[in-house]
């Protein structure tokens, strides 16, 4: 016979190591402290060693403590890949998807994805927020990431499921006080709307298929994130370099002109970010396909 064991001592025992303090982790698991502090008790009693020592500012795992540590977080990462593996072959995305999304790409691309995928599977509830700078220390809580831009962890699968292009762009309601602009050297006279992320950056290189050409504009604005570069340049107070996904968006279109459309500048990519751990999930593996159909223009799958 198996012997009988007390799983939830041990994932409040991991809970503790990874947060520092019982209070921590009894924050983040939603139980008491007495509880947690109990049942950890009980869990030394029962191995008949110490598994935690107090210092005067955390609590740090004994040497015990620690192999106990590491050898519970395999048994529990395989306890979460079986449960997803599972949920993987359910018939059809349930429970909550937390998905993250650049702000602009967020709000013209992925925000309808989010609208169409609810309406299909009820059953699934997405929880959906835009940021576009997103500190290692608060990029755990997502089950998807969807970037323009790229994101720095190890931890993370990648997938690139698009790309995009960017053109010199203007409003086109105003268009027409800027003058003429025949080539790329008139462009260093009008005003010039940069992105915010983009100042350090030693300015545009755009090429026409033949020849390239390296640009550098004094701007008369550096805004982020993206949405008020294009809430400024239809409002007519510059020109700016637009990603395909605003300027081809069609309530965008009607409001946009391509200046020099012959000159483009650096292709960029869409990337959909998961872990390892959760891409097996029935919704996050259909939610990247989704945002795939959308990034390409294709319609969803059936």
């Amino acid at each position: 016979m198996r012997k009988k064991i007390n799983f939830n001592a041990m994932v409040y025992f991991i809970s503790v190591v990874d947060a520092g303090s019982v209070s921590a982790a009894a924050r983040s698991l939603g139980v008491s402290k007495s509880v947690i502090s109990k049942s950890i008790s009980d869990l030394e009693a029962a191995l008949q060693t110490s598994l935690l020592v107090r210092t005067s500012k955390q609590i740090l795992p004994t040497r015990a403590g620690e192999v106990f540590y590491k050898r519970c977080n395999v048994g529990l990462g395989a306890i979460e890949k079986a449960y997803l593996d599972a949920q993987y072959h359910g018939s059809s995305p349930q429970g909550e998807l937390r998905v993250l999304a650049n702000a602009a790409y967020g709000r013209y691309v992925v925000f309808p994805v989010v609208q169409a995928f609810a309406a299909r599977y009820p059953a699934c509830r997405v929880n959906f927020t835009l940021a576009d700078d997103v500190s290692d220390l608060k990029m755990t809580w997502f089950d998807v990431a969807i970037r323009t831009r790229a994101f720095g962890s190890n931890a993370l699968h990648v997938r690139r499921i698009g790309s995009f292009k960017r053109q010199i762009m203007i409003g086109r309601d105003h268009a027409d006080r800027f003058g003429p602009i025949d080539t790329l050297d008139c462009l260093r006279k009008l005003p010039f709307i940069d992105y915010v992320n983009h100042i350090d950056e030693a300015g545009w290189t755009f090429t026409n298929g033949v020849t390239e050409r390296h640009m550098q504009f004094n701007a008369c604005l550096a805004l982020g994130p993206i949405n008020l570069v294009l809430e400024s340049v239809m409002a007519g107070q510059g020109f700016s370099v637009l990603p395909s996904f605003l300027y081809d968006h069609p309530d965008l279109q009607p409001r946009l002109k391509r200046v020099l459309p012959e000159w483009s500048a650096e292709t960029g990519s869409i990337l959909a970010y998961t872990y390892p751990t959760r891409q097996r999930s029935a919704a996050v593996r259909l939610f990247v396909d989704w945002v795939a159909c959308a990034a390409q223009g294709l319609p969803f799958p059936a």
